[in-house]
């Protein structure tokens, strides 16, 4: 018999549960935090077997920064499940395929955080259709010698009492940076009371506090697990990696050695190297990668106004597919990007310097006037990423 797939519901929980216990067995989750998990901007695809649920692909919703002036809504996927008896039956694709139509007009995006490229479950990926977007280093701080100057240490009380101020001082720092969820108020303590951290990973946290001359300029969130520590969250006004490094110096105080993941272009990776880290291996680090579902909607939210370009309609095309990119109501013209698909992925989540990519022939322009390629750089510009590990899903 062959499986069907369809979209989660409420009454497949218990099983859906029980078998994503079944494949991960050191991050279980009891049907209780399941429920709680589950009660909102939830959904997944399942696989059904002999009128048994054998597979399904968590997906958790939410909104992501791509660019100062760009937002787009992503389903997250975590922990793709398969019973052992029926792997590599093609039930994962099957469960991928299903997803991409269930959330047409749900969602521009699908993401998925992966590490290991030359594993058999980072090329599962590609095969469907994802494509990397940033990469994210693991870093390693050990003692520090640096100064920890104007740290405190707070209860989770306290530091929650605080959250507002927090808030504004991650915005200050990370306000050049995109590739992260866009956050609400009481995010930090709904995230580090979450289902994943608290009963899946189990995560136990630690608070810090930076002040200078009295006034608190930045903040740390530390998780420890089986006696490895992690920055989860940290920020500090002006992206300060001084301020940073006072930060990192302070947590000898719970750990030797203190994980950090950061993109290169983070203020925190260039704090690391300064505290004496190590530049870890791509090999070891981890990609966000996407696939776009929805071109038309994608491009709708992240291209940038450019004059030039108003009465132009511009698609794209790829081996794939294709679609516009940018509607005019009385177009002069058409402007085609032709391009391949991870290259699209990189160009509508602002990843992709155009003009570059166009000088080197990797894309190419049909129908190109002059100043078109710098025109369209200048629509779709290219913005750095940075990674925070309680993102993480």
């Amino acid at each position: 018999m062959e499986p069907a797939f369809r979209e989660y519901r409420a009454d497949d929980a218990v099983a859906v549960c029980d078998v994503l216990n079944s494949v991960f067995t050191q991050s279980f989750i009891s049907h209780e935090g399941w429920y709680r998990d589950t009660a909102s901007d939830f959904t997944a695809p399942v696989a059904i077997l002999d009128g048994k649920i054998v597979g399904a692909i968590p997906l958790r919703r939410r909104t992501y920064r791509v660019a100062p002036d760009a937002q787009v809504v992503a389903y997250v996927e975590h922990r793709v499940g398969v019973a052992e008896e029926v792997r590599a039956t093609g039930i994962g694709s099957g469960m991928q395929a299903c997803a991409k139509q269930f959330l047409q007009g749900r969602a521009e995006v699908l993401l998925v955080y992966r590490g290991a490229e030359r594993s058999i479950g980072y090329k599962f990926y590609e095969k469907n259709g994802f494509h990397d977007v940033t990469c994210i280093r693991p870093y390693s701080v050990g003692p520090a010698d640096g100064s920890a100057d104007g740290v405190k240490w707070l209860g989770a009380d306290e530091f929650f009492a605080n959250e507002a101020t927090w808030a504004s001082i991650f915005d200050n720092c990370y306000a050049p940076f995109c590739g992260y969820h866009v956050r609400w108020p009481g995010f930090l303590r709904d995230m580090t009371d979450s289902v994943l951290w608290q009963e899946s990973i189990r995560h136990e946290f630690a608070f810090a506090m930076l002040e200078d001359q009295g006034e608190p300029v930045g903040y740390m969130v530390v998780g420890k697990r089986k006696d490895a520590f992690q920055v989860m969250d940290i920020a500090v006004r002006e992206g300060s990696v001084e301020r940073l490094k006072r930060l990192l110096a302070a947590t000898q105080a719970v750990s030797a050695t203190v994980g950090c993941r950061a993109t290169d272009c983070s203020p925190l990776a260039a704090a690391c190297r300064q505290l004496g880290a190590p530049c870890p291996p791509r090999e070891g680090a981890m990609m966000i990668m996407a696939h776009i579902l929805d071109i038309e909607a994608t491009a709708a939210k992240v291209w940038h106004d450019v004059p030039a370009l108003r009465d132009v309609e511009v698609r794209v095309w790829t081996p794939e597919r294709e679609g516009v990119i940018h509607q005019a109501n009385n177009p002069a013209r058409t402007l085609t990007l032709e391009l391949k698909e991870h290259m699209l992925s990189r160009l509508l989540l602002r990843r992709l310097d155009l003009a570059v990519a166009v000088a080197e022939d990797r894309i190419t322009l049909r129908h190109v006037e002059a100043g078109d390629a710098q025109a369209l750089a200048q629509a779709l510009p290219p913005c750095p990423w940075v990674y925070h590990q309680i993102d993480y899903l």
